[in-house]
């Protein structure tokens, strides 16, 4: 089944449209201060260049186009302006995006894991870690058995299926005793996804977008469960550092994840349950994580929610000036601004490691952006009152 690849890349200034159109090399014709912000309209395989569109001309931009072009421009802007309720997950759960982006609390079930590596190894530990989790406000845990981190931080351990299943069951299972809300299962695994949808996992948040393992598209299909579908280069995290380079940057990723959703879809897996992820850190450069992030708002082109996760990650390490043997609590500041980025940009789904203070953070961001002072008056000085 075909997913379209055609994109709408916003740009709210020059800046953003020169650095979007030397992907294509495009030459700028004069743009004036007053026609921004444009978008940038890309047409998957077409012989046509980007059409760039100023949002207060959109119509009359549309209409000078072929019909052929326009049809698939006003399909793009179409998709891009969904914005998703939910995510349809398994079991009649759901993600529910009506009042924003949700957080997704990392369990790490494994003893190398690049920030938390063996703090959550005992199912014990793993099923407070993932119920502390929801009580700080995440609207779902994934849990997962096997590390994808880069080879930066040393060759991750090859786990056998077997292992990961020995890992990860334990925990679904006792989360699932005790709890109702969503549990995620991070695997590549098909025989893993399995195992853990039958233990209660409700969502299969695969790495590899369905192409590690040929079989998790029809487990995926068959159990009808909610699917993350996240962009990596090849489909060994062992290897995925080897080559980042991409003749475009957004493009190359969209037209991946939207062969994904695809297979997804081929499979049997409802289109309500995808969302996607430009997989930041999963073969990408540092500064091409920034970009996808800068960018992020283009993912949402194919119609699907987009889920994004840059917690602890070495790119935010680096950019936000801690070092590589920083804590966990020096790495949160820079976490927080890719997460005020990822919202602001439509993210739906945001799997972050620090949950309460993340929570606060969205709280906070939403506040600003929502609360009017006719709902909250501000206080007044009472008589005799004085400040300092």
């Amino acid at each position: 089944m075909t997913v379209s690849a055609d994109l709408v890349i916003p740009a709210d200034d020059r800046e953003a449209l020169q650095e979007i159109a030397s992907w294509d090399g495009l030459r700028l014709a004069s743009f004036k201060a007053s026609d921004f912000p444009v978008d940038v309209v890309r047409l998957d395989g077409s012989a046509s260049a980007p059409i760039i569109v100023s949002r207060s001309k959109r119509s009359e931009t549309l209409k000078a186009l072929p019909a052929t072009l326009r049809s698939r421009v006003e399909s793009a802007f179409e998709r891009c302006a969904r914005r998703p309720s939910h995510l349809a997950l398994g079991n009649g759960r759901r993600l529910d995006f009506s009042e924003g982006p949700v957080l997704l609390g990392v369990v790490n079930v494994t003893p190398d894991s690049f920030s938390d590596g063996g703090l959550a190894l005992d199912a014990g530990a793993a099923i407070e870690r993932g119920l502390a989790h929801f009580a700080d406000g995440a609207a779902a845990v994934d849990v997962g058995g096997e590390s994808t981190r880069p080879s930066s931080y040393g060759a991750a351990e090859d786990v056998p299926a077997d292992e990961e299943i020995r890992r990860v069951r334990p925990v679904i299972e006792g989360l699932r005793r005790q709890t109702s809300l969503p549990i995620s299962i991070d695997t590549r695994k098909a025989a893993v996804a399995r195992a853990a949808l039958d233990a209660g996992a409700d969502c299969v948040n695969d790495v590899s977008a369905l192409r590690y393992d040929l079989d998790m598209a029809a487990t995926c299909g068959q159990a009808r469960c909610g699917v993350i579908l996240m962009h990596m280069r090849g489909s060994d995290p062992r290897r995925m550092q080897d080559d980042v380079s991409y003749a475009h940057p957004v493009a190359d990723v969209a037209r991946e994840l939207s062969a994904a959703a695809g297979r997804a879809l081929e499979a049997g897996v409802a289109p309500g349950a995808i969302a996607v992820d430009p997989g930041l850190g999963f073969g990408k450069g540092p500064e091409g994580n920034l970009l996808l992030l800068r960018h992020l708002a283009a993912f949402r082109s194919p119609g699907f929610p987009v889920a994004v996760g840059a917690s602890r990650k070495a790119f935010v390490r680096r950019f936000s000036g801690v070092s590589d043997a920083a804590g966990n609590p020096e790495r949160l500041p820079g976490s927080l601004a890719c997460l005020a980025i990822a919202a602001r940009a439509g993210a739906s789904v945001l799997r972050v490691h620090d949950v309460a203070d993340s929570m606060r953070f969205l709280r906070m961001l939403r506040a600003i952006e929502t609360v009017r002072a006719s709902e909250t008056p501000l206080p007044t000085r009472t008589a005799g009152a004085t400040s300092r």
